[in-house]
């Protein structure tokens, strides 16, 4: 197994979503409902967002083959925005606001996508699968997989996991994710870049 590609593929997709800093966010959409009906919303929450994210990953360059754009291109695209959304960690600006929203939806809409499944993730889960191989594919997959169960395990624990940290410990961690989203944005650009000089 490429124990690096896995490492890349779970660290990647956990700093996106960010589950630390989006635990306040899922008890604000859910206030007012009881534990187990709060479970129930994570769970829904996250196979909404595993359902986005596995679809684009496996069929998303199919998509773009059929546009006409490189995956060089979305390489940088990618980078560009996940380098915006690593600004925004950075900044303290993410989160979806105050305010619950009634009813069942509120664990496909709008936290299961976009702000779990979003276009950081899903782009970045596209990018990760562009391997050579149905091994490397699988590796991807299984780093994606891992994320999504630490996401869940994060989101079940949300009123436990702030009440540790405090808003204070959120934040923290929130700006230092920011941190390496940005490393990871750079990344990606570099080797899009790398890629153009050595094909011309």
């Amino acid at each position: 197994m490429d124990w690096k590609l896995l490492i890349t593929a779970l660290v990647t997709l956990l700093v996106i979503v960010d589950p630390v800093g989006n635990a306040p966010v899922f008890l604000t959409l859910t206030r007012g409902s009881d534990d187990r009906r709060r479970r129930r919303f994570a769970d829904q929450a996250v196979l909404a967002a595993a359902a986005v994210i596995f679809i684009f990953a496996f069929f998303g360059t199919y998509a773009l083959e059929y546009l006409g754009v490189s995956i060089e291109s979305l390489t940088v695209a990618g980078g560009l925005l996940l380098g915006i959304v690593a600004l925004d960690m950075m900044k303290g600006k993410v989160g979806a606001g105050d305010g619950a929203i009634d009813g069942a939806n509120v664990a496909l809409v709008p936290f299961g996508t976009p702000l779990l499944a979003g276009p950081g993730a899903v782009v970045a889960a596209m990018l990760l699968m562009d391997q050579p191989d149905a091994g490397g594919k699988a590796v991807v997959s299984v780093g994606i997989l891992l994320a999504l169960v630490i996401v869940w395990s994060a989101l079940r624990m949300a009123a436990a996991l702030v009440r540790v940290l405090k808003r204070t410990g959120v934040d923290l961690l929130t700006r230092v994710m920011g941190i390496l989203l940005a490393a990871i944005a750079v990344e990606f650009v570099y080797q899009a870049v790398s890629s153009w000089i050595k094909a011309g």
